[in-house]
């Protein structure tokens, strides 16, 4: 990814020919000449004041995530430096409704009426007024079809009729080893989430949740607010949330149900209208700030319903160049985030259907699938206007087994089968999260790479199906021998066992394989383990385990495990 493609984004946006109009029915964005005291030009040095401010906008695990894909030298941007406020509060003065503010594109965006816009021009802080081009989400398709599947019998999950949409890309086979995708963060953003009143929902790991079009802290469907939700506000974003992350024993359970979660409300499925990317952009700023590991989306922005035809897109426009949300992904990708975008669910057409952000470099977008790998009819196709391969991937999206929401159902206990590239998707995030909590080294190109390289077309993509079916276990193996995500401890008299799973790819060398260990968590003592169960790949792929005397004290008692392959690749578990 190029290092000037904030710089880029603004200078290839469509600009305006300013003509008469009688009412605000034009999105525009408003950009600023600077930052206040921080201009274009500015050096950021590290420990500088600019440099400062920006690392205040971080989390650490936002700082830790970035250098993985940028030097130490290079963590903070003039992007990352906040909006002045003081412009903003100018444009207020106007009588302006600000939609949405971007530190990216450091500017605001707002419906304008001609008046309006001649007086924006007039103000001197304002640098440019861009017509910024559309997006509209990809319907889903309900399919209320009750044909159980195959409940999935010799497997340590139960996943009840999610099965076979779990197994078809291989999932099962990294559960049972304890690759569940723990410690890894996904931001979802969609149409809200009633991940409260939900059985497959409630044990999820929510950090945190933000309400982008209502600007409050509730995901979930609310009445008497300025946009007032319909019932089905939030029934979307339910469902894809649950192919991803949801669990019920017997019912349904998603790749990373052991994933730390984000949730933004970005789509307001009242209206077809330009605001709602730029409620996905500021999602995007939001997740990377606090560390997201992966971004997923379902939604897809492509042409807007009158009388907002001037911000709709052609299919010229999908270059990865042009689009708002299409910056957003690639920006999100370029800091070091996994981002998944749903292809749409708009058919394999003579001019290409796909929309905006799927046509973003660096990014996994993903099409549709029957889970015997045949294509959705209703996946939409590629190639990019500048001739990229697109879909990269494909995963089941028929007939996909997902929660429905309590205010349609009555109940928090029913499901249903649905269809549409809003599964696909969320469930391919799943097996990015299960790639990283393996891997947590892996950049979004590597993690993109594992799953291109070792999916069913992996040898000769082509524009509907991409690099074919994804296969989650030989992803994770892609980067290496692989680890448990945890470890499980059993008192055996005065002694502890410690055991865990090893798989890989290339035979390991079993007289590698240590438990690592320290009291003070600086000072590691070794010693070898045993493997007590084989998982037949004559790789020495199996469970292995240690017993050990412990000392009384046990407060700064640190463990690792260790392996190494007859490549000479050598791999650690995470230390806890």
């Amino acid at each position: 990814m190029k290092k000037n493609f904030f710089a880029a984004i603004i200078l290839l946006i469509v600009s305006i020919n300013v003509y008469s109009q009688e009412v605000a029915d034009t999105k525009y964005w408003i950009i600023f000449r600077d930052k206040g005291v921080f201009k274009p030009d500015v050096v950021i040095v590290k420990g500088d004041e600019a440099y400062v401010k920006g690392m205040e906008q971080l989390t650490e695990r936002a700082i830790k995530r970035r250098m993985k894909v940028l030097p130490e030298e290079s963590l903070i941007e003039y992007a990352d430096l906040p909006v002045d406020d003081e412009y903003v509060r100018e444009i207020q003065k106007s009588g302006i409704e600000i939609i949405a503010k971007s530190k990216w594109l450091n500017g605001v965006s707002a419906y304008l009426t001609k008046e309006q816009l001649e007086k924006v021009k007039a103000l001197g802080f304002v640098a440019q007024i861009r017509l910024l081009n559309k997006l509209v989400k990809a319907d889903f398709y309900e399919n209320n079809n009750s044909g159980a599947f195959d409940k999935g019998p010799g497997h340590v999950e139960n996943y009840g009729n999610s099965f076979k949409q779990m197994e078809s890309v291989n999932v099962p086979k990294l559960h049972d080893i304890g690759i569940t995708g723990k410690g890894v963060l996904i931001a979802s953003l969609d149409d809200g989430f009633d991940w409260r009143n939900h059985e497959s929902l409630r044990r999820l790991n929510v950090i945190d949740e933000y309400d982008f079009i209502n600007k409050d802290s509730n995901t979930f469907a609310e009445k008497n607010q300025r946009y007032s939700d319909e019932r089905k506000q939030g029934q979307h974003g339910t469902a894809t949330l649950s192919s991803m992350s949801g669990y019920k024993e017997g019912k349904l359970i998603g790749p990373a149900f052991d994933s730390d979660i984000l949730l933004a409300k970005t789509e307001y499925v009242t209206t077809e209208t330009p605001m709602e990317e730029d409620f996905w952009l500021e999602a995007a700023e939001w997740a990377e700030a606090k560390g997201a590991d992966i971004i997923t989306s379902s939604l897809i922005y492509k042409a807007y319903d009158s009388p907002f035809g001037n911000n709709s897109y052609s299919y010229n426009e999908f270059d990865g160049r042009t689009a708002i949300t299409t910056f957003a992904a690639e920006r999100s990708a370029r800091l070091g985030i996994v981002v998944c975008q749903a292809m749409g669910n708009y058919y394999q057409t003579e001019i290409p259907s796909i929309g905006s952000a799927a046509d973003a470099d660096s990014i996994i977008s993903v099409g549709a699938v029957t889970v015997d790998g045949q294509p959705a009819s209703f996946t939409s196709n590629g190639p990019t206007k500048d001739g990229r391969i697109k879909p990269d991937v494909v995963a089941p999206g028929v007939n996909v087994y997902v929660a429905e929401v309590k205010e349609i159902s009555g109940n928090d206990t029913s499901y249903e089968y649905s269809d549409g590239t809003s599964f696909s998707t969320p469930i391919t995030a799943g097996i990015c999260a299960l790639i990283l909590s393996a891997h947590p080294e892996l950049t979004p190109i590597q993690v993109r790479d594992a799953l291109r390289n070792t999916a069913s077309l992996s040898n000769n993509p082509n524009n509907v199906l991409g690099w074919g079916m994804v296969n989650a276990y030989d992803a994770v193996l892609y980067g290496g021998p692989a680890w448990s995500n945890d470890f499980g401890i059993e008192k055996i008299g005065d002694e502890l066992k410690f055991s865990t799973f090893l798989a890989s790819k290339i035979k390991i060398i079993p007289e590698s394989v240590m438990f690592n260990y320290s009291y003070d968590g600086q000072n590691f003592e070794a010693i070898p383990m045993n493997q007590t169960e084989s998982l037949g790949d004559n790789n020495n792929s199996g469970k292995y385990s240690v017993t050990f005397q412990p000392m009384e004290n046990m407060d700064n008692f640190r463990c690792y495990f260790s392996a190494s392959d007859l490549n000479g690749n050598r791999t650690e578990s995470v230390r806890r």
